[in-house]
């Protein structure tokens, strides 16, 4: 029979997904710590749940425009103008079923088959599967521990080639949890300007700070090259009912809106619609999450410490690199053990990039005792294969 198509072959399968299924099998004979997956544990906002019934109660489960609902649109422009201080509209605005899909639209958006990206490396895997499927080409930059994972601009110089054509930001950092400065992330636009690339800014993680604000590449976008993504899954806890949303320039909108009809046709209105009070309604439950966050990091430093294994502070998000290369174990087999032996379920930092290899990620998402028991077992399982 005549084969599938090469590139979806061969990308390899999330190693988040994978241990999540090991660590469901793993369960079937008793408890385990769940810190692999990047998902709120806090329930979505009882206001929100509300709103979503008397939505779905009122018919709003029809077709929808493809660049969504104008309320959502709307409410969605308010909110990236408070976050940024930049005018923008419901023109600036587009819908998409999950962030992930607003990134994957603007990859089809921006490349030509062979085109180039500067990918960042730790990053999010889907990143690079998406590219390799739209026959893009990812060209990784480094961000190293010597430097607090952040990017170097030299590096960025030295990779730009005929065929770059976008810049991948992500802050706060999903899996190194960093935060760029309002000066880094000026420095990376006036690079992105003086190259001519579109940059494509992930701040999924942008209400998520805990130590310094967090600086939206909207902020110093003098000629709208910036294509910024956001959503209701993090900030809000609403992971399942998958709204994410781009701000750009309305030339942008407008060819993105079409590329939704053949791949997704639209997200669902009564999702949109309970977005839309969320953004526009009180924020204390954001507030809540965010102060927990900072809490649960700093449980899971004050545990490093205690083992000698502190290296880094991470400013936002909810997720920490552990450097587990003392063990002589790939981040995969380390993992494994990990799930089989002490059950605990992280995510194998190879999944993230060349960078990661040595380290394993897990997410402060998870109650207090969970990270404290999780990170405990992890140092114990590294000082048993480093004594063996």
């Amino acid at each position: 029979m005549t084969p599938f198509a090469s590139v979806p072959s061969r990308i390899p399968r999330s190693g988040i997904r994978e241990v999540m299924d090991l660590a469901w099998q793993v369960e079937k004979t008793g408890p385990v710590i769940h810190l692999e997956v990047g998902q709120p544990d806090f329930p979505t906002p009882d206001a929100v749940i509300k709103a979503t019934c008397r939505y779905l109660r009122e018919g709003h489960t029809k077709y929808v425009p493809n660049a969504g609902m104008a309320p959502l649109r709307e409410a969605a422009a308010r909110y990236f103008e408070r976050r940024s201080g930049v005018k923008t509209g419901p023109e600036n605005i587009l819908v998409t079923p999950g962030a992930v899909m607003s990134v994957s639209t603007a990859f089809m958006a921006t490349l030509e088959p062979g085109d180039e990206v500067l990918l960042p490396d730790p990053g999010w895997p889907n990143y690079r599967m998406a590219i390799e499927v739209l026959h893009g080409v990812p060209v990784c930059y480094t961000l190293r521990p010597e430097n607090h994972f952040l990017p170097d601009l030299d590096e960025l110089e030295r990779l730009v080639g005929p065929r770059t054509r976008l810049l991948l930001l992500c802050t706060p950092s999903n899996p190194t949890g960093q935060v760029y400065d309002a000066a880094l992330m000026r420095q990376l636009m006036e690079f992105a300007n003086r190259r001519d690339l579109y940059v494509l800014s992930d701040e999924i993680y942008g209400d998520i700070v805990f130590d310094q604000a967090h600086a939206s590449a909207l902020s110093c976008d003098p000629d709208g090259r910036a294509l910024i993504i956001s959503g209701m899954s993090k900030s809000y806890a609403m992971t399942g009912f998958r709204v994410g949303f781009t701000r750009a320039r309305p030339e942008y909108i407008e060819l993105a809106a079409k590329l939704q009809e053949p791949f997704v046709s639209c997200g669902s209105g009564f999702s949109q619609l309970a977005a839309a009070e969320a953004l526009d309604g009180p924020q204390d439950g954001v507030e809540t999450m965010r102060q927990a966050y900072k809490r649960r990091r700093d449980l899971a430093l004050e545990v490093l410490r205690q083992y000698g294994l502190y290296h880094y502070t991470p400013g936002g998000a909810f997720y920490l690199l552990i450097d587990v290369s003392a063990s002589g174990l790939s981040s995969r087999d380390f993992t494994v053990r990990l799930l089989q032996e002490k059950r605990v379920a992280v995510a194998p930092g190879s999944t993230f990039g060349e960078i990661s290899t040595g380290h394993v990620r897990i997410s402060i998402a998870s109650a207090e005792e969970n990270i404290r028991e999780g990170v405990k077992r992890i140092c114990e399982l590294l000082r048993e294969t480093r004594r063996n």
